[in-house]
């Protein structure tokens, strides 16, 4: 445990310094490895390959794509004004209900709460301000509703653990759609019970009858791909990666024939930001599978599920410690670095207490996720006042409400297991 403790140490102080996620884990590793057993040092290359050995981590790659070719096609201001022409979007603070809405539905697409922000931020920022909205306001419901995207299928997030813990790639997408469900419904609940006191404005955009035609068939379209995905894996057409290359497959038709907007350097493009996105993840992916080989050899993750279990035999009274650390990390760390390097270790701890590896799953990632809208450090909390062009701290002043609510949606997830689990369950696909 000592030699783990001086690893952890290495670990966190070359991330706080600004050494690149995968170098510092790497060279927290390599310490490890020198204190414990200097030969398993020669191993390293064969454990990073089989690290990202894996046919589910396939789809990854595929599916940065096509989301990229979705975003470059203007996918993201589509799908705004779909749901900006509804019914709800012409109620008092309807573009705040738009907004959360909208990164709901996008984060089917994106899958990443950096690429809500970066996708549809500026979009839903600019709409409000124009109708009267407080720019703080604005941005604080930004942010907080980007936290909706790692949970609602497909999410590369929950691909990227069912595929670093052996888990059912469906059970894992379907377990979070809920909590993401749930998030939202927190955040439209604040908009309702304050839009009066807040004096949130009415929208009064009118759209003529070709306008709404053309409106609604691009949202539909929209739509088409997260529902090819799901239907594709629950139904058992696809494979996780088969589903991937279906989806680009559709991304590119929708950009060629439907939308007619997909250029050569678009496609270009969204292929290079999707493998350096791609190479970054593996590198950290193949690191973080040799310091979890490292660690599982000296049995660390069952000295300290003893070290949990002496301080208490409630499994709840454990899971609001991994709580704890785990929004802590969220808030330092990338979530899949995150993922890949805290899951191997926390998992088996909360499934030697009972817990489902679902729902531990989907506990993680809410965590991690509410992680990136906490202060001080928070990533998505730095984008969004960099993409609204607002302070910092107005921004974290505006987001509390937000970080409150998900706190109660947290704990409603992590109490209630059912919440996680039954869509799983419901579609056969295993707990």
């Amino acid at each position: 445990m000592f030699e783990f403790g001086i690893a952890t140490l290495i670990l966190i102080v070359t991330i706080l310094v600004g050494l690149p996620i995968a170098f510092s884990i790497g060279v927290a590793t390599i310490v490890y490895m020198l204190m414990t057993n200097p030969a398993n040092i020669l191993v390293i290359p064969i454990r990073m390959f089989s690290g990202i050995n894996s046919f589910t981590l396939m789809a990854l790659p595929l599916f940065m794509f096509a989301a990229e070719i979705m975003v470059r096609t203007g996918i993201s201001s589509k799908l705004f004004d779909f749901v900006r022409m509804t019914a709800i979007g012409k109620k008092r603070g309807g573009l705040a209900y738009v907004n959360i809405l909208a990164s709901t539905i996008f984060g089917s697409i994106s899958g990443a709460a950096l690429s809500d922000i970066a996708g549809l931020g500026r979009i839903e920022i600019d709409a409000m301000e124009e109708d009267g909205y407080d720019k703080n306001f604005s941005c604080a419901i930004t942010a907080a509703s980007s936290i909706e995207s790692p949970l609602i299928p497909p999410s590369n997030i929950a691909i990227l653990y069912a595929g670093t813990m052996s888990l059912s790639v469906g059970a894992v997408l379907y377990a979070g759609f809920i909590p993401g469900l749930i998030l939202a419904g927190t955040q439209m609940l604040y908009v309702l019970l304050n839009a009066k006191r807040l004096n949130l404005p009415k929208h009064a955009k009118t759209y003529t009858r070709e306008e709404k035609r053309a409106i609604r068939i691009s949202g539909w379209i929209a739509m088409g791909m997260p529902l090819i995905i799901l239907i594709g894996i629950t139904g058992g057409f696809f494979t996780p990666t088969e589903a991937a290359a279906m989806a680009v497959l559709y991304a590119l038709i929708v950009g060629i024939f439907v939308f007619k907007n997909l250029t050569v350097k678009m496609v270009v493009d969204s292929l290079w930001n999707a493998a350096v996105t791609t190479a970054n993840l593996f590198l950290i992916t193949s690191i973080s599978a040799v310091f979890a080989w490292a660690i599982g050899l000296q049995n660390i993750p069952q000295q300290l599920a003893a070290f949990m279990t002496g301080i208490s035999s409630n499994r709840y009274i454990i899971l609001l410690i991994i709580n704890i650390i785990l929004l802590i990390v969220g808030m330092w760390m990338e979530t899949s670095a995150a993922v890949l390097l805290f899951a191997p270790i926390l998992a088996p701890i909360a499934v030697a207490m009972g817990v489902s590896p679902i729902h531990f799953a989907v506990i993680m990632i809410v965590n991690l996720t509410i992680g990136l809208i906490t202060p001080p450090v928070g990533v998505v909390l730095y984008a969004t006042s960099s993409v609204g062009r607002i302070k910092f701290e107005d921004l974290v002043k505006s987001i509390l409400p937000f970080l409150a609510l998900s706190f109660i949606a947290l704990f409603i997830i992590t109490m209630f297991p059912q919440v996680s689990l039954f869509l799983p369950s419901l579609l056969g696909l295993g707990q």
